[in-house]
């Protein structure tokens, strides 16, 4: 891999990101001690002696005929926390006392324990929830629809943020790919070029960011805002005066699934990763592309120098507006095609329907530390989370929806605080830029 810091030697010197140090560690596993305690004792030992939660795993993407079967598990909810919360605690006291390096990936373990005590415990008999059973496969084959979309948005901040440039404005790149994708498909039934069309818009977003930004030397966060709020202004009113008098414009068509061979086959993870729509895979497939390109070409040394030290980069022949310019809209474009992945999934078009994930995309691209890699994990866990709100509202669940609605926040808060990693934006991200 070519660093930055080999081409510019004298002139960059740019911290990697480091592991969390020894202290940090020791909060680490002080956090997921605190989280095992906070299963056992809520999660486990809160639940009624004898309850029993009901774990199926029935497949709802049949398209291509329904996945080898699982039948269904019934748990003893409390002792089943309990043993979940244990886990948590044994790895949060292995990290406190050994302190490895991989403790982030610890403070994963205990997370993935909470959200599988969660669901238990949601769902016990007795218990308030109405329906006495979790489908695992519904739950994840819902939840990555979600996840699909904060994918999208955070590989467009990924892309303006490297090069220097803030991406406040992926809410309304998703909003006009989603308004002009549902256009298009109504019209055309073609999601291709639907998808075709919300690129050229938010690549056009992309470009007006990029103008104000760079040419204008604008506010960055402020352009961003604006953005966003002439996006929702005008979706309104095309909703108004188009979409509403004439619907066959607005029909809500949704592309089939496509299913890999076999692979489709695989109870749970088979309907989750391997029988999806075609902006499923597209996601996956920038994410390795965006990667590759950032990190082992020279276009992505550009990029990142211009985003690190503009002042270096120019001073051996790199054009710092036309690197910013270029990249901004790339992911002006990325953004857009996520709006289409997201009416995709949702049908038709509604103002305010992207529900501000473009938001939790930019907070996915921070707690990812601004690299595709750690944008899917990090939308992985906001996805879960923001669909976990909605399921356990229909569960009549005793926890407040909007304390669950802040969890993904919270945890941005830890991140850019330290308490969890050191985290470090790239050192010219919403700095303008003037030649001398």
């Amino acid at each position: 891999m070519t660093a930055i810091a080999d081409v510019f030697p004298s002139v960059v010197p740019v911290p990697e990101v480091r592991e969390p140090g020894e202290g940090r560690r020791r909060i680490i596993g002080a956090l997921t001690i605190v989280l095992g305690l906070f299963i056992i004792f809520v999660f486990g030992f809160g639940s009624v002696s004898g309850s029993h939660s009901v774990v199926t795993f029935n497949p709802i993407n049949t398209s291509s005929g329904a996945p080898w079967g699982l039948s269904d598990l019934t748990v003893l909810t409390r002792w089943w926390n309990v043993v979940l919360g244990l886990i948590a605690l044994a790895v949060g006291v292995e990290t406190w006392l050994r302190r490895p390096a991989g403790a982030l990936a610890r403070f994963g373990v205990g997370g993935v324990m909470f959200f599988l005590a969660l669901l238990l415990w949601s769902v016990r008999q007795p218990g308030p929830a109405p329906i006495g059973n979790i489908n695992l496969t519904s739950v994840l084959v819902n939840s990555s629809a979600v996840i699909m979309v904060l994918i999208y948005g955070s590989l467009s901040g990924v892309l303006c943020e490297r090069s220097g440039v803030v991406n406040i404005a992926i809410e309304g790149q998703f909003i006009g790919g989603a308004v002009a994708g549902a256009m298009v498909d109504s019209v055309t039934n073609s999601f291709w070029l639907a998808a075709l069309v919300g690129i050229l818009v938010g690549g056009l977003v992309g470009w007006l960011l990029a103008l104000l930004a760079v040419r204008y030397v604008a506010d960055q966060i402020i352009v961003g805002v604006v953005i966003v709020t002439l996006m929702g202004s005008i979706s309104s009113y095309l909703n108004i005066q188009v979409l509403a008098p004439y619907p066959n414009l607005n029909i809500g068509n949704q592309p089939s699934n496509v299913a890999i061979p076999l692979l489709y086959k695989i109870p749970v993870i088979g309907p989750t990763l391997f029988d999806e729509n075609m902006f499923f895979y597209v996601a996956i497939a920038l994410v390795a592309l965006i990667s590759f390109g950032l990190f082992r070409t020279r276009w992505g040394l550009r990029v990142r120098s211009v985003g690190e030290h503009p002042k270096a980069a120019e001073s051996v022949g790199i054009s710092v507006a036309r690197v910013r310019y270029t990249t901004v809209i790339l992911g002006g474009a990325v953004a857009g095609l996520g709006g289409v992945a997201f009416i995709a999934t949702q049908g038709q078009f509604q103002p305010g329907i992207t529900s501000g994930y473009g938001y939790i995309a930019l907070a996915a691209m921070i707690f990812g530390k601004w690299k595709p890699s750690g944008a899917v994990v990090a939308s992985i866990i906001f996805g879960l989370s923001a669909y976990m709100v909605q399921n356990l509202q229909n569960s009549n669940v005793p926890i407040s929806t909007e304390f669950l609605t802040m969890f993904p926040y919270l945890v941005t808060i830890a991140v850019v605080a330290g308490l969890i990693g050191r985290v470090r934006p790239p050192a010219a991200d919403g700095v303008p830029y003037k030649r001398d």
